[in-house]
């Protein structure tokens, strides 16, 4: 009998890690947001390998439609990762993480969609 938990949606899923595992939906989504971040600069013709801070601060910003204020709460949503990966974060809640996850996934579809949005 196979007892793996399977999730439906992002909202079940999510519901059970930040309850569970808070650290680990943490890492999970920056990891997922990351991934989109070096697509969407990979789509613009630049080295996806360059250090995940340097695209946030060099290449993010080139492109229209790509906000301070969203260059800024990556930069904040990198150094929380960080902190949580390394040990060093505050204790976070579950709706902190839930907060953060949804998030993550919001950046990282507004990335992916990125090019048909600004058509």
């Amino acid at each position: 009998m196979d007892t793996t938990t399977e999730f439906c949606t992002f909202d079940e899923m999510v519901a059970v890690l930040s309850r569970n595992a808070l650290q680990a939906l943490v890492q999970d989504w920056w990891s997922r947001l990351e991934r989109a971040i070096r697509d969407f600069c990979a789509r613009r013709g630049e080295q996806p390998r360059e250090r995940i801070s340097d695209l946030i601060s060099k290449r993010l910003p080139a492109h229209s439609g790509i906000t301070v204020q969203l260059i800024h709460e990556l930069h904040e949503m990198r150094m929380l990762r960080n902190a949580v990966a390394h040990g060093d974060a505050p204790p976070l809640t579950a709706r902190e993480a839930e907060a953060y996850a949804r998030r993550a996934w919001e950046i990282s579809w507004y990335l992916v969609k990125f090019d048909e949005l600004k058509t």
